[in-house]
């Protein structure tokens, strides 16, 4: 989905999490979002969508620049003020089953 161009695009988010919890069972406090940023480059890139979860595009880093080799944040290039950020894939999921060892939060 184009995230940046819905009106208000927390509510494609919630209501992402939300049929994910009604579909799975899942008490809807305990669930989470989980997002990645993938090595695709472009909507035709993506394999096929997701069971559960959605890729998001149009999503642009400001003050730094994204690393599709090492799949990190790096300093901003001089006089690039905008950069495309891959797309990102959304995953609703219940909080216990997540793994965050390691990751900044």
């Amino acid at each position: 989905i184009w995230l940046s161009g819905l009106h208000v695009p927390e509510s494609y988010l919630t209501a992402l999490v939300q049929t994910t919890c009604r579909a799975n069972n899942w008490p809807l406090d305990k669930c989470v979002q989980y997002s990645s940023v993938t090595k695709y480059q472009s909507i035709n890139d993506v394999p096929c969508a997701l069971e559960s979860g959605t890729y998001i595009s149009g999503l642009y880093l400001e003050g730094a620049g994204w690393d599709s080799h090492l799949d990190c944040l790096v300093p901003q290039q001089p006089k690039v003020l905008v950069v495309n950020l891959p797309i990102l894939q959304v995953i609703p999921i219940e909080a216990n089953k997540i793994d965050i060892t390691g990751q900044f939060i």
